[in-house]
């Protein structure tokens, strides 16, 4: 393991987030006149400040290090050990500003606050969003649309990564497989995505805008709406928001919850009927209007005409793991909250900013089913399911890696359930769950005690970071979060 290249890639990392740091402030304190609160200035120069030391630290040691080592390229396994670092290091030097604050809370929540933003969970543990310094609203928001696309995907764009370890290291911010990376030039295949991406942020944010938001809301709506994150600057999410900005939400939603990678070829080819052939997000699309079908039918006798929208609303934002609310879903039918949960482990697809379990996942499973099945009335017959999306043969490392995070996600849900329960008696086991899942899939808000109008900040220390650490397994699709923990990683290749 050549630890060079990992301290030289987390300290390039740390700088970034500094920069972020300073962008946050920024827009904080040139939107005095929006907000009331204060901006925090000493606060925010000793996290900056910290942030720098610590990558300025790790830059001196990868730089000594690799005079005693002779430098070398990038293998897999240090793109996988800096894919998987990454977001603890960064996770504690984005909680800082929460720390430094005093906002008044304790500093597994500031973690837990700061790694539900990088991941673009969107769960929080403040209980009013109005007293909380604007600049952390701007950080809150920030730190949402840098894990959108991801802060190794930061990294790589910097550093132009090309080859198999830039796109091991992508496959893990993604969720797509390495074998779907086959651009000729991937470097520039990364730029084009930052272009996307901040195109997208820019007009989002204009819409917003134009539809009554103010220039501070519309700001950091736009970030964590690109991002499909969720986090707000209003205690009740988009409530009070006109129906326009509602619905400017949805299309935006839907936009950044199908694969950037599909917008690439459609503008290469320009041609918008890729889009239509395009399996994973024909089936996304199928998905969500039957379950909104589903749940308008059985919210019939509940709802009046204009609760049509916040419904249309909330299913979007649950089945593209953004979490945004629009009023309080946990009121609904068990049918109806029944599928909502269904779409919060289904997520979006795969190469978007959303979570979840990945559309492309959930067909390649059933393929593999269906085939295992064959195999069993005709064994002779070698049955092996073709990729979403493709023509081509699932290879064995594909489904390897479909196995593990199945069966991790399984067992750790059941785990995490029963741990929940076992620290927190006074939680319902159907909160124990919602808690579980909605951290694994990178949601948000859930249901029970941690519904749409509650929040985190109830939990012991010991859930809080059990509950964190979900949060970076489910980011991480658990394959390159739990090879961290083996030892021939680190000392064998």
């Amino acid at each position: 393991m050549n630890f060079s290249i990992i301290f030289r890639a987390i300290s390039y990392l740390l700088i970034i987030l500094s920069i972020a740091m300073g962008f946050s402030f920024f827009i904080g304190w040139i939107n005095t006149s929006e907000h009331n609160n204060e901006i925090a200035t000493k606060e925010w120069i000793l996290s900056l400040s910290i942030t720098l030391f610590s990558a300025f630290v790790l830059l001196f040691f990868s730089r000594s290090n690799s005079e005693k080592k002779k430098d070398r390229k990038m293998l897999r396994k240090e793109a996988i050990a800096i894919a998987g670092i990454a977001w603890i290091v960064c996770g504690i030097h984005a909680a800082l500003p929460y720390v430094f604050c005093n906002i008044g809370i304790s500093f597994d929540q500031c973690f837990f606050e700061a790694i539900s933003g990088l991941t673009t969970t969107g769960s929080t543990v403040l209980d009013d969003l109005n007293k909380i310094p604007k600049t952390l609203l701007v950080w809150r928001s920030t730190t949402q649309w840098l894990g959108g696309l991801g802060i190794v995907m930061i990294f790589l764009l910097i550093q132009s990564r090309d080859g198999a370890s830039g796109k091991m290291m992508f496959g893990a911010e993604s969720s797509l497989p390495i074998s779907d990376l086959n651009f000729s030039n991937f470097a520039k295949a990364q730029r084009s995505l930052w272009t996307i991406y901040i195109c997208l942020t820019i007009i989002c944010a204009l819409g917003y805008r134009f539809f009554g938001m103010t220039n501070f809301q519309a700001i950091n709506h736009a970030l964590t709406t690109t991002a499909t994150g969720g986090f707000s600057t209003e205690n009740n999410s988009f409530s009070n928001f006109s129906q326009g900005a509602k619905i400017w939400a949805i299309l935006f939603m839907l936009i950044c919850s199908i694969s950037l990678f599909l917008y690439l070829v459609i503008i290469k080819k320009r041609k918008t009927s890729v889009l239509k052939e395009n399996e994973e997000a024909r089936w996304f699309l199928v998905l969500l209007i039957s379950a909104i079908t589903l749940i308008l039918i059985n919210n019939r006798n509940i709802f009046d005409q204009s609760s049509i929208l916040d419904t249309l609303f909330n299913v979007v934002a649950i089945s593209t793991s953004t979490g945004y609310v629009s009023g309080d879903y946990d009121v609904w039918p068990t049918l109806s909250k029944e599928i909502l949960l269904i779409l919060m482990v289904i997520g979006g697809c795969s190469g978007s900013t959303a979570g979840g379990m990945k559309v492309s996942r959930i067909l390649l499973w059933f393929r593999f089913i269906r085939s295992e099945l064959t195999r069993t009335f005709r064994p002779q017959m070698e049955s092996i399911p073709r990729m979403v999306n493709s023509s081509k043969s699932v290879d064995k490392n594909t489904l390897g890696q479909l196995f593990v995070i199945f069966t991790a996600s399984f067992f750790f849900l059941i785990l995490g359930s029963l741990l929940m329960h076992a620290i927190e008696p006074d939680i319902s086991i159907k909160g124990c769950i919602a808690s579980v899942v909605t951290t694994l899939c990178n949601n948000g808000p859930a249901f029970a005690e941690f519904g749409p109008t509650k929040n985190f900040s109830h939990i012991s220390t010991i859930s809080t970071i059990m509950l964190t650490a979900f949060m970076i397994l489910g980011r991480l699709g658990f394959v390159y979060a739990l090879v961290l923990f083996s030892r021939k990683l680190w000392k064998h290749y």
